[in-house]
């Protein structure tokens, strides 16, 4: 009973959460006069200070906002690790573990190591990304196309650099041309592809989430966001997770393609 007891208390502090989230949003937008005339003004970055000819948008400062809150968080909870893992240590070391499985599967065991950091760095960064427009005045910064892009081309550069790293690059290069030298704009046009669709994906979904919620806070700012914040912790974090998938597909290919080189 008193498990059951401790789960319906949690359900009803997470729901309350959201809700209260909920509703100190549309105050902030009603008592500092940010209504959005329309849905295209609630999403877009705006630009809130320039450095001389460099405009620094919303965009920047939620992200510069999201990495002090990773650092402060990474800090305190880096100073707090114990032998006995207590509830926040247990989730930290089940996230690592599922990383570490994904580079296992992917790209393999041998020099796991080598991936982690990276392929660390998506899950963590776009998983925050995602989740931080829940936070009432703050957007998240994977709706601005910039982020997805940027990310995605640091995918881009990985891949040739893990498997220059680990093969060498005449092995690496030779990949391009088999088996038959045609191949090579083939492969060019693909790992291009393969970037815009990185990039595409994670922005379209977290945009169109946007989209709803800010649609659902002009029609009933108290009551139908709700349900769609909550969908939106899921898909937040699903999308970092095919995100890390297929990077760590992409760099295993890389890898993987010259082993019988």
């Amino acid at each position: 009973m008193k498990k059951i007891n401790k789960k319906n208390i949690s359900k009803i502090l997470f729901l309350s959460l959201i809700l209260a989230m909920a509703l100190i949003s549309f105050q902030l937008r009603k008592t500092q006069g940010i209504e959005p005339v329309s849905v295209a003004d609630e999403i877009s970055p705006q630009v809130i200070f320039t450095i001389g000819p460099i405009q620094v948008t919303s965009t920047v400062v939620n992200t510069w906002i999201m990495m002090a809150l990773l650092t402060i968080g990474a800090y305190f909870l880096g100073r707090s690790l114990n032998i006995r893992p207590r509830m926040f240590q247990n989730a930290i070391e089940w996230l690592f573990e599922a990383i570490r499985g994904i580079i296992t599967l992917y790209i393999g065991e041998t020099k796991s190591s080598l991936f982690f950091p990276i392929v660390a760095t998506f899950s963590i960064f776009i998983a925050t990304s995602n989740l931080l427009g829940l936070i009432p005045g703050l957007s998240s910064p994977t709706i601005d196309i910039n982020t997805p892009l940027a990310i995605a081309l640091i995918v881009f550069i990985s891949v040739p650099y893990f498997g220059i790293k680990t093969r060498g690059l005449w092995k690496y290069l030779k990949h391009y041309v088999q088996p038959i030298f045609i191949m090579l704009p083939i492969e060019i046009a693909s790992e291009i592809a393969r970037t815009f669709s990185l990039s595409f994906r994670l922005f379209g979904n977290i945009m169109g989430e946007e989209i709803i919620i800010a649609i659902l806070f002009l029609i009933s700012p108290f009551i139908l966001p709700v349900p769609m914040m909550l969908f939106s912790i899921f898909t937040g974090v699903l999308q970092a997770y095919i995100f890390t998938l297929l990077s760590c597909v992409y760099i295993g290919g890389a890898v993987k393609a010259h082993t019988t080189s």
